[in-house]
């Protein structure tokens, strides 16, 4: 699937849907179907959902389901189009971050707007994470992260603090540990409030990559 193709289909479905205009009518129906594969992705895993449990949690027919994708994969990779396309976009606000409050208010304002993605896009990512997923749909977790390091890798390269990192693997250590904390909260197997949580990663971060005082306080 082409990145063309991915940007579109979450407005246009998959192939079935694409052959034809979809009219407001035709664009809920899709979106239902969207949401219901969201959930049923969160609670079955990609292997073991179905169609028919997707057409089922969206309150429609099988049948229906076909008009729109051709099956599972196609609409899993117009959620998942969904992800990359929000990715793209955090990653082209995360502007230059200086070494002081106003730098650590930056990124804990950017921080703040990774997590409410991730959380909103949990059934999805969780089933990049899971080794269930076909090995497409994996590669499309990872393109979805790309441009974040991208980003992060200029931010910390052009950071006024000194400091002696490279910059390409300052920012895949970054994306790994923020990509990680939030998984581990989402799926609740790590139990912190949100502006702990915010706090925390960004000192840290800020300190660690950008030169930000430690002992600052926000």
């Amino acid at each position: 699937m082409s990145e063309t193709s991915r940007a579109n289909s979450s407005t246009a479905g998959g192939t079935p849907a694409r052959e034809r205009k979809l009219r407001a009518q035709g664009r809920r129906t899709l979106r239902k179907l969207l949401e219901a594969g969201r959930t049923v992705f969160e609670s079955k895993g990609f292997r073991e959902a179905r169609v028919d449990d997707i057409a089922a949690e969206a309150g429609t027919s099988h049948g229906t389901f076909y008009l729109y994708f051709a099956n599972k994969d196609e609409l899993f990779e117009a959620l998942a189009a969904d992800v990359v396309e929000e990715m793209q976009s955090l990653a082209a606000e995360l502007g230059p971050i200086d070494s002081g409050e106003e730098g650590y208010r930056t990124l804990r304002d950017w921080l703040d707007r990774f997590a409410a993605l991730y959380s909103h896009h949990a059934p999805v990512i969780s089933v990049w994470q899971s080794s269930d997923a076909p090995t497409q749909l994996m590669r499309l977790g990872r393109h979805a992260l790309s441009d974040l390091v991208d980003v992060l890798a200029k931010r910390v390269a052009e950071s006024p603090a000194p400091h002696d990192i490279d910059p390409d693997t300052a920012a895949m250590a970054f994306v790994s540990l923020i990509e990680r904390f939030n998984y581990l909260v989402t799926v609740r197997r790590l139990h912190v409030r949100r502006d702990t949580m915010l706090d925390t990663l960004a000192r840290i971060l800020h300190t660690g990559f950008f030169g930000g005082d430690a002992g600052g306080r926000s």
